[in-house]
């Protein structure tokens, strides 16, 4: 991609997390916790998150899924401990279902740097939006964006 075109700084910070059923995953906080046997863990079929179970968690049951909505019913319903997804879909699990859901760990267990394409040869354009997402960085607003739009439902009826 990068043979393509350029990309700005990084603004954002992606990775993998997970979220988990509060009685079947009761004492389970850290990576090692989810990484034994009796562990079973869910995912959609296809997506990055497998790759990622495998290398974080190899020793997880591992469930595998078409479709994300079946994978999370199955969490719903107690048959797994976690449903491993990239960010912010755990995070927005738990806020439609926190009777039932808990995102276990304080951090994402993989990161990934998400950042803006720009048009080979055209390094004015790049310099001004490193220079925008350093600024936006400093006075705070790509972390009250991040709040707004990742951890909370606040916006949910204004797309419905």
């Amino acid at each position: 991609r990068n043979l393509k075109v350029n990309f700005t700084n990084p603004y954002y910070y992606i990775g993998m997390s997970m979220v988990a059923h509060r009685e079947v995953a009761k004492g389970l906080s850290t990576l090692e916790d989810f990484n034994k046997p009796e562990v079973v863990l869910i995912a959609r079929l296809g997506t990055t998150a497998v790759d990622a179970i495998k290398k974080h968690m190899p020793k997880a049951q591992l469930r595998l899924f078409d479709d994300e909505a079946q994978g999370l019913q199955e969490l719903l319903n107690g048959n797994g401990h976690a449903y491993v997804s990239e960010e912010p879909m755990p995070a927005f699990m738990t806020l439609k279902h926190p009777d039932k859901l808990f995102v276990p760990l304080e951090e994402s267990f993989t990161k990934g740097a998400i950042g803006l394409a720009v048009r080979k040869g055209d390094p004015d354009t790049l310099n001004f939006l490193n220079n925008w997402i350093r600024s936006v960085q400093d006075e705070g607003w790509l972390a009250e964006r991040k709040h707004y739009w990742f951890e909370t439902r606040d916006w949910a009826s204004l797309v419905e």
